[in-house]
């Protein structure tokens, strides 16, 4: 497990952790301890033990040496607490380290993480409500377990200072603690503690147990098994994961019908998802809610509202290839059209817009597809809004760098917005000519400091709806097209044409409204497809 990130104490905590959990850490919960730990079915086991062991020899043993604690195994009657650490301070100083514990019939890697800690020296400051950095640093170690457990519902995590012990939980919808708890008062609290997440199941754990296992954990990628009757098997290596601790979570597997077939479906976690019969969008093959955070953390008395939400598994198909991977300009062309169409689809058939069109969402369709098929598939519908359905106040979603200039402005949602998404996923791909990265940030480190789409992202939505706006005029798209890659500069002028499509000049200004009238709507569609196909007979370089 990497330690890049928060390898020490004087590290700086980056500012996307800080404004994830801006609001959603809760310290003192009442109901924790008594929750987790108190009338389990093991807890008379862990009882006996207590009276086997002491704190004080646990925390001598922690109190070691830092090159003592890189592999330190705590055996007490039979019962194996396997302990990997990583120094915080320098070894003149006080000693500190971030602690990782697993049981030790597992491999010591990242995947099979049970809980995380952090253990500070007794001459350590004790533990304070406002010392945030700490805070943040102990969740930027939960942050690294669910990047390897992406599906993980949640994960245990404690904080030793000094005397004073901190437990935590981690999910998707932030943290929350015991508040402190004094191991002056109660010498066998620790133990107690440690005894109790060795002897958690893995339900009891955090771990997603809806994906079983052939084997050992982290052996295989496991199956789902829908109430349907449907079965998949998971493949180990993910097509998508998220990078954040706070938010939807989505995971993408690729799967199949059969233990060693080759991969024909996608499996992903998703906060909830129906079956959209139109033309461009994945089918589904299952799906299955799992419960919420709401169900995790009841039970609990919380300060403040959290936001709730949904673990759901959905299986779809066909198994495509994220878009950025696209072999040749024509092949990325050909889907953008299919996309257009999809999105024409979704919302003249289905009543339903994206919202969320960005190149993490887009996949090019197999190569076995059928001819007649698209070659370009919408995916994940978590922020997919039925229009039937929908309340007039709408959040604003989407992702950075690829959201219309209405919705940075706080218009609401309309059709439009989809495709003025879908041409920044072009414009990102002509400027950035990147096969890597979904991201726009990620996108943005390959390219001069000089380019203008470095202030198409940022939190300050009001700025970055006035930079794109300055962007799209006339002048300002001249300097977008002057810096098109070497690969895509043959297509400026399909990129004039989707320009004036959808920023059309009206009494000598340029137009961000929507059109509504039924041939207004589908000419735009028709018109935007048509321009990417022409884009294929372009000269390439």
């Amino acid at each position: 497990m990497s330690s890049a990130l928060f390898g020490t104490s004087s590290e700086a905590i980056p500012q996307s952790l800080r404004d994830e959990l801006d609001g959603n850490v809760f310290r003192g919960v009442d109901g924790f301890f008594a929750k987790y730990f108190e009338n389990k079915s093991w807890s008379a086991t862990a009882q006996k033990k207590l009276q086997e062991a002491k704190s004080a020899e646990v925390i001598r043993k922690l109190s070691a040496q830092a090159s003592e604690l890189a592999q330190l195994t705590l055996t007490h009657c039979g019962l194996n607490l396997h302990f990997r650490s990583q120094p915080l301070t320098k070894p003149a100083g006080p000693l500190s380290a971030s602690v990782y514990l697993e049981t030790s019939h597992l491999p010591s890697v990242a995947g099979n993480t049970r809980v995380v800690g952090e253990f500070h020296h007794e001459n350590a400051a004790p533990v304070a409500v406002e010392d945030n950095d700490d805070i943040l640093r102990l969740c930027g170690r939960a942050l690294e377990v669910f990047k390897a457990q992406s599906a993980r519902l949640f994960l245990h995590g404690f904080r030793v200072c000094g005397t004073t012990l901190e437990l935590w939980v981690f999910d998707r919808s932030g943290a929350y603690s015991s508040g402190e708890l004094d191991l002056a008062q109660r010498p066998d609290l620790l133990v107690q503690v440690l005894v109790s997440y060795a002897m958690m199941g893995d339900q009891e754990s955090g771990f997603n147990t809806f994906v079983k296992h052939l084997g050992p954990v982290g052996s295989d990628g496991g199956y789902v098994a829908f109430d349907q009757g449907n079965k998949l098997y998971l493949r180990p290596k993910l097509i998508a994961a998220p990078s954040y601790l706070v938010g939807l979570g989505t995971t993408c597997y690729p799967a199949s019908v059969s233990p060693t077939g080759e991969p024909d479906a996608v499996i992903e976690q998703l906060k909830q998802a129906r079956e959209r019969k139109v033309w461009g969008v994945l089918q589904l093959l299952g799906s299955q809610d799992l419960g919420s955070v709401a169900d995790l953390r009841s039970g609990l008395q919380f300060p403040g509202p959290f936001v709730n939400r949904i673990f759901s598994c959905v299986a779809t198909a066909p198994l495509g290839r994220p878009i950025q991977k696209f072999t040749s300009i024509p092949e990325l062309l050909h889907a953008l059209s299919d996309l257009v169409k999809a999105l024409r689809s979704l919302y003249v058939d289905a009543g339903i817009i994206h919202r969320d069109i960005a190149i993490k969402n887009l996949f090019l369709a197999p190569h076995r597809s059928s001819t007649d098929g698209p070659k370009g598939v919408l995916i994940d519908f978590d922020q997919a809004l039925d229009l039937a359905t929908a309340s007039p106040e709408q959040p604003l979603v989407g992702s950075d760098g690829f959201m219309a200039i209405g919705i940075l402005s706080g218009q609401r949602h309309t059709y439009r917005h989809d495709l003025e998404s879908l041409f920044y996923v072009f414009l990102w791909f002509a400027i950035g000519n990147d096969h890597e990265h979904d991201d726009a940030c990620d996108i943005l480190e390959g390219l001069p400091k000089t380019s203008r789409l470095w202030k198409w992202c940022s939190l300050d939505f009001r700025s970055v709806g006035r930079a794109k706006a300055a962007d799209m005029s006339p002048k300002g798209f001249e300097a977008i097209l002057d810096e098109f890659s070497a690969d895509f500069a043959p297509l400026r002028g399909v990129a004039w044409e989707l320009h004036a499509l959808i920023f059309p000049l009206r009494d000598g200004r340029v137009f961000t409204g929507t059109d509504t009238e039924q041939v207004a709507v589908e000419g735009l569609y028709t018109a935007m497809a048509d321009a990417f196909e022409r884009g294929v007979l372009a000269p390439q370089n």
